[in-house]
């Protein structure tokens, strides 16, 4: 076994192979090797620091106290958003209907036609008059912008 080939296969190893103390190809090259055998002391250094530097680490709490915490804030999160994603809607299409019904205007309860009409909408003038020997009758519509000349 050469270097390069042990190089690949220390950072797959176990720490017993790393150590010499295995029947490998590896472990007796490293035994052999004093390169390769510096190599694998800094990498054994290396664990064993980062093992010291996990148990150091300390825990917050007891995780099986904390979820029920989780659980509650999780839940307030989601009906949070259930509430959002169906009042946000709900509201669009109320300021729909007042915006489509917002422009009517008030219907007049009487049951007198002619006062109906009157408070309902403006009187204009008249601008087409017909003489009275023409073929033609003038027609009003509810719109008084519009009159309707029908012509026989």
């Amino acid at each position: 076994m050469n270097c390069e080939l042990a190089f690949e296969r220390m950072l797959e190893a176990d720490p017993e192979e790393l150590a010499g103390q295995r029947d490998s190809e590896l472990a007796a090259h490293i035994a052999q090797c004093s390169r390769c055998g510096a190599v694998a002391a800094e990498i054994i250094a290396g664990q064993n620091l980062l093992a010291e530097g996990i148990k150091q680490v300390e825990t917050v709490g007891d995780v099986d106290a904390m979820l029920p915490a989780i659980r509650r804030a999780t839940a307030r999160r989601t009906k949070r958003w259930r509430l959002a994603r169906t009042a946000v809607p709900l509201a669009a299409a109320a300021a729909f209907v007042l915006l489509v019904l917002g422009d009517r205007e008030p219907q007049v309860l009487d049951t007198d036609p002619s006062v109906q009409l009157a408070t309902s909408r403006p009187q204009h003038e008249q601008t087409v008059r017909l003489s009275p020997n023409t073929n033609a009758v003038l027609f009003k519509t509810s719109n008084p912008k519009i009159t309707v000349v029908w012509f026989y």
